[in-house]
């Protein structure tokens, strides 16, 4: 009996021991060596624009210059992209003719040198946007109908975004129609560097009250993007455009123009209110030098998870409107909405 508790005994301060070395072990790190022979482990989080992201537990976000590291392993694999050749035309219009694998190490004496890394684990494809309806109906000594219904979607990848941008407005009173226009636009922005862009855009606008048909918009510019985060976003771009106008009461004109546009959204309450500014800028130069101005502003307020209730102005300004017409457009709109995120 004795015997037996001494082995059992044995037994217990054996997996004591076995369970201290392997709590005393550190844990597993991606490692990161420099040309002047230091050495950095972390959590390799991505590389881009020739930075490296580590995250560490004594120093937290740390980036490095790519030039300066000599080689680099991942205790799970990391998504490297390298020159290549693809036949996936969406992935090479994100990517460019580049191929992206999966590896734990590159540097001297791999078979990967870093030379040829462009970028490491770049984000997937992610969708952002909200989409909105709104109205009223009123009867008796005055009887009022109005709806309206917007769509803004943004898709991201790597130097590319796409914003897709959908409007509908609709007013009657005293069943006389106070408005009635719709708009559509598509913009792609390619980021020549962190902030820089290269805009290309489209544009479809319609309004029965303002005798306009069709107005198709084209042009391109520059941009810049002072803040992307999670609670602020601010661009900016210019550039020119080709216009080209079909009026129902009057001729129909061809124009260059220049062209600029803003986009403020930010977060007063992270998740729960945001407020919002949006413009675009028109000066048609063959159109009589009019000036035509498109904004929207407002407040959105989440009630409920991705549910928002939604208070927003609209403004619209033509300079040289069609004859007999207001140069002046505005509306109130309340509604819900849904936001992806």
């Amino acid at each position: 009996m004795h015997h037996h508790h001494v082995f059992s005994l044995l037994l217990w301060q054996r997996a004591f021991l076995l369970l201290s070395l392997w709590l005393a072990t550190p844990a597993a790190a991606d490692e990161v060596y420099l040309l002047n022979g230091d050495r950095l482990t972390g959590t390799i989080v991505k590389m881009e624009e020739n930075l490296l992201t580590i995250q560490t537990d004594y120093g937290g976000e740390i980036k490095v210059d790519w030039k300066k590291i000599q080689r680099l392993t991942a205790t799970s694999p990391i998504k490297i992209l390298v020159p290549g050749e693809s036949r996936d035309v969406l992935r090479d219009f994100v990517y460019g003719t580049q191929g992206q694998r999966e590896v734990t190490e590159a540097g001297q004496d791999t078979p990967t040198p870093l030379s040829d890394i462009t970028a490491i684990n770049l984000e997937p494809f992610r969708v952002a946007g909200t989409v909105s309806v709104g109205g009223n109906n009123t009867s008796g000594n005055s009887s009022t109908k109005a709806f309206n219904s917007a769509a803004r979607l943004t898709l991201y990848a790597h130097r590319q975004r796409l914003l897709v941008e959908g409007k509908y407005n609709y007013g009657q009173a005293n069943d006389q129609v106070t408005a009635r226009n719709s708009l559509a636009s598509v913009k792609h922005n390619y980021f020549i560097s962190k902030q820089v862009f290269i805009e290309t855009f489209g544009m479809l606008e319609k309004d029965t009250l303002q005798a306009l048909q069709l107005r198709s918009t084209i042009g391109s510019g520059l941009g810049y993007q002072f803040y992307e985060t999670p609670t602020t976003t601010l661009s900016l771009s210019a550039g020119i455009a080709h216009v080209n106008e079909h009026f129902t009461n009057s001729p129909n004109t061809q124009t260059p123009s220049g062209r600029w546009s803003l986009r403020w959204e930010h977060s007063l309450w992270p998740d729960r209110v945001k407020v919002f500014h949006r413009h675009e800028g028109f000066w048609d130069i063959n159109a009589g030098n009019a000036f035509r101005f498109n904004a929207d502003q407002g407040l959105r307020i989440t009630v409920y998870k991705n549910l928002f209730f939604n208070v927003e102005y609209d403004l619209r300004l033509n300079t040289q409107p069609a004859p007999g017409r207001k140069k002046t457009d505005e509306a109130m709109i309340f509604g819900v909405g849904y936001e992806f995120r």
